[in-house]
């Protein structure tokens, strides 16, 4: 069998001139960030990608000037966090395009920033002034390696306290700089931390929940809320979600903290259905209701109270339910009332299932 490929297998040389391995995993800070094309560095460097970094190697390059460092893209350049400058990143070996023609690849990339201080909105670190190798100014070494003038942390992420979210055994969680969050999770019972879907299903069974906004930031950790503002898209399984209707529903219904099963749930301050093209489709097995501030009522309902209208309008243009009026005669519509009440009842048995 084919042994893996590893830079210790026996026959590599890397590190064999000086005696020391090679380092295939280390931090730099970020001293610049590459967010658009509009960039200065952008078209004169062929390689770089939207998203690299200009990074200082903490233990050999402490006092290089700026210009003199590196640029570093991501290692996936489909999915990656954009670090902050300031902030310290791990750089990883990885192959460039030389190795399919046979060249060397020595390429570093970067594959994830470091919670340095365990906050989610911001990780740089201003840090102690130094002397540069080129220059009589004393610049800091993190921080942007510049004066305090010009310093640009939190050029691109606000001085702002993020609660980071609980997190139950098995979680993915992905938590953005703003309080925008996506978490794979389950039913999670028993814990100890309040939280919208645990009050029924079983352990293992999934939901997905996609939110944003946060109301609360005085709190240190936090779960995602049906009911305070925020955006929430919820995809559920088999649990109950502890969510209140903004106005009473239709007779009939039970509400909506008292279904257990599989459903999608949006929440937010204000929805939008736009189809630009085709058509919104609405169905719903056992019914659709629709509730406003000021009526609260069944789709199905409506339509029949709407067919028992028409109905009886027909029959009293018709003449088949008739009444005396205050001369003693019966009272009928005009012809073409009659035509149009005839034309609404057809129209409308063509919507009935």
């Amino acid at each position: 069998m084919a042994k893996p490929f590893s830079a210790t297998s026996q026959g590599s040389t890397r590190g064999q001139q000086t005696g020391k391995p090679f380092p295939l995993l280390f931090p730099v800070e970020v001293m610049d960030v590459m967010l658009s094309k509009s960039h200065p560095e952008y078209h004169s460097l062929k390689s770089v990608t939207i998203g690299a970094i200009k990074g200082r190697k903490y233990d050999s390059e402490r006092g290089a000037s700026i210009d003199s460092l590196r640029w570093y893209n991501p290692i996936d350049p489909a999915d990656f966090k954009t670090p902050l400058i300031g902030e310290a990143v791990l750089l990883v070996q990885a192959p460039n395009g030389s190795i399919s023609s046979g060249g060397r690849s020595d390429n570093f990339c970067y594959i994830s920033t470091v919670g340095v201080l365990g906050a989610i909105s911001n990780n740089a670190v201003p840090g102690q002034v130094i002397q540069t190798q080129d220059s009589d100014s004393p610049l800091t070494f993190t921080g942007n390696m510049a004066s305090p003038e010009d310093t640009q942390i939190s050029q691109y992420a606000p001085s702002i306290f993020i609660p980071p979210l609980f997190a139950f055994e098995g979680d993915r969680i992905i938590q953005g700089r703003w309080g925008n969050s996506i978490r794979f999770s389950n039913t999670s019972n028993g814990s100890e931390d309040q939280i919208f879907w645990n009050n029924s299903g079983k352990d293992g069974d999934p939901i997905t929940i996609i939110a944003n906004g946060i109301e609360d930031r005085t709190v240190t950790s936090r779960s995602e809320n049906l009911n305070d503002g925020s955006s929430n898209l919820i995809l559920s399984s088999t649990q109950e979600l502890d969510l209140e209707a903004s106005n009473k529903l239709p007779v009939g219904y039970s509400k909506l903290n008292q279904y257990a099963g599989s459903q999608i749930v949006l929440s937010s301050d204000k929805i939008i259905l736009n189809s630009m093209e085709d058509t919104v489709v609405i169905s719903g097995k056992k019914g659709v209701s629709i509730s406003t501030p000021e009526w609260k009522a069944d789709f199905t309902e409506m339509m029949d109270i709407l067919k028992a209208l028409l109905n009886e309008m027909n029959a009293q243009a018709k003449g088949e339910s008739t009444f005396v009026t205050a001369t003693g005669g019966p009272t009928a519509l005009n012809p073409k009332s009659m035509a149009i009440l005839t034309a609404l009842e057809t129209r409308l048995g063509l919507l009935e299932q």
